[in-house]
């Protein structure tokens, strides 16, 4: 996984990048997901949407960080006017090449890029 030291900006993002660093030592989650064969990558963004962890190009990784960022943000507004007491954890979508994972967070967004089942079924 490529950490991307150049795109951390502030001391928040620091200390995302060490607590997961630090996480993924001991609990290599991240590195049990991206051993699955349907798996393309992984992407860690901060509370703007850049990316801080990937196993992706940077190009693609900040376009989906991005991205999925806004949509995240959209998602959680969204469930709050139905329900104040509800909040976005996990979002899936689904698309003709893809399938997308966002465990979406104020602070931060985890996105798991897989290939989409649907494209196995045809």
């Amino acid at each position: 996984m490529k950490i991307l030291t150049n795109l951390v900006k502030d001391i928040m993002d620091e200390w995302l990048l060490n607590m997961t660093v630090s996480l993924n030592s001991v609990n290599p989650i991240v590195d049990r997901i991206m051993e699955d064969d349907s798996v393309e990558g992984v992407v860690m963004t901060n509370g703007q949407g850049m990316p801080i962890l990937t196993n992706i190009n940077v190009m693609g990784a900040t376009n989906y960080g991005l991205a999925l960022r806004r949509l995240g943000s959209m998602a959680q507004a969204g469930v709050k006017e139905v329900d104040p007491f509800d909040e976005v954890i996990m979002m899936r979508l689904n698309t003709r090449k893809h399938e997308i994972m966002v465990a979406h967070h104020s602070e931060f967004n985890i996105i798991v890029l897989q290939h989409s089942r649907a494209s196995k079924l045809k």
